[in-house]
């Protein structure tokens, strides 16, 4: 069977399920008066629009509900025998279609007996031509992974001249010395490179560039911590010379400590037989002061009767002359007696000096008692006392 036989067949079939789905899916919106059967349903139909299409039904009451059901019968009468008027009339189409259904099944069963002989002519040279396509497919396939694989092989050398700087960026300056001389041994083949022969070779310099440029960071690097290195092993030792120098100053301190524990302890026994020694001083200085204390008092009274005599005195001199005479007489005995107060025991001379006449008046009253003048009063007292 051809194509287009295949294409009618397939045309006139989906026509026939459209009139099918037309014919159940239109609803006539006219009254169908070419079909004889339904002619007499038509008048009946007519009749009941005339009665009871504006109807109003009122089932409220009994009697409206009795008329209500009485129409309800009439109208279903009609339809009970419109469906089986058409039970009636669709009965010799129906017979049609299952025929022209049947005849579809056979074209369609012959259609396919036809196509699978066409099929067996038609596989072995289109499995031929799928398995040489394959053949092909496959063998692009191939070329294309061995050229990816060929060109990710150059790719991964490339990477790694680009990224060995990096990965020695942190090594030992004898670490990137050996990857250095390696990286310098690289020889870039055309046949190893291909076209990337350029971009390798730009790649493999840059590398043995930063390299480079890494070993001599390395080595300034390794130097610097070398001396580093160096500085904290002498600050170490200084650190030990200054810790053994702690410890002997540690435990000289603590021997001064003792010592001047010692002699603190030593000092206070001194201090405390000195104090020991001081109060009874001060006991025996009560003593002496109570007794000196007692001569004061006769001294004071003394001195009182003394200041009373050189107001008298004073007053003589004022007098007439031929009292002068007997009045420096009394003076020089009261100086006399002054002079030999003033050589008592140091331990009394503080009080006596407190209360005693001031050597300036001394000198006046001898002066005014022998008519000199009192640079020559004062030379006789400074003869007399010594």
């Amino acid at each position: 069977m051809s194509k287009k036989t295949d294409q009618a067949l397939a045309q006139e079939t989906f026509e026939m399920s459209e009139n099918e789905e037309s014919k159940k899916s239109v609803v006539p919106k006219v009254t169908v008066t070419d079909i004889a059967e339904y002619r007499p349903h038509e008048e009946q139909i007519m009749r009941l629009e005339a009665s009871y299409s504006s109807l109003v039904v009122d089932c409220s009451t009994s009697e409206g509900l009795s008329n209500a059901k009485e129409v309800r019968v009439d109208i279903r009468d009609v339809r009970y025998a419109l469906a089986n008027t058409t039970k009636t009339a669709l009965i010799p189409y129906q017979q049609k279609v299952k025929e022209a259904q049947a005849r579809v099944n056979q074209v369609k069963e012959f259609g396919e007996a036809l196509k699978d002989r066409v099929l067996a002519i038609e596989m072995p040279v289109d499995e031929a031509i799928k398995a040489e396509e394959k053949r092909i497919a496959d063998a692009k396939a191939e070329r294309e992974r061995i050229e990816a694989e060929r060109v990710e092989a150059i790719r991964a050398k490339i990477t790694r001249f680009s990224s060995v700087a990096a990965a020695y960026a942190s090594r030992s300056a004898a670490d990137i010395s050996i990857i250095l001389m390696s990286v310098k041994e690289s020889v870039i083949l055309p046949e190893e490179y291909g076209e990337f022969e350029a971009e390798g070779t730009i790649a493999r310099d840059n590398a043995i560039e930063q390299l480079e440029a890494l070993h001599k960071s390395a080595i300034e690097r390794e130097e610097a911590a070398a001396k580093l290195l160096a500085q904290q092993k002498e600050l170490d030792e200084l650190r030990e010379k200054q810790r053994i120098a702690d410890a002997e100053a540690e435990e000289l301190r603590k021997q001064r400590a003792e010592e001047d524990r010692k002699r603190m302890k030593q000092q206070q026994d001194e201090l405390d037989q000195q104090r020991r020694d001081m109060e009874a001083q001060q006991r025996h200085q009560r003593e002496q002061q109570e007794e000196q204390q007692r001569q004061q008092r006769e001294r004071e009274a003394q001195y009182q009767r003394d200041q009373e005599e050189l107001i008298r005195l004073r007053a003589q001199a004022i007098a007439p002359a031929p009292a002068t005479a007997a009045a420096a007489h009394m003076s020089v005995e009261k100086i006399e007696i002054a002079s030999i107060c003033s050589h008592t025991p140091s331990d009394e001379s503080d009080d006596v000096t407190t209360n005693a006449p001031s050597v300036e008046d001394i000198v006046e009253v001898v002066a005014l008692g022998f008519d000199v003048h009192l640079d020559t009063a004062r030379a006789w007292l400074r003869a007399i006392r010594f």
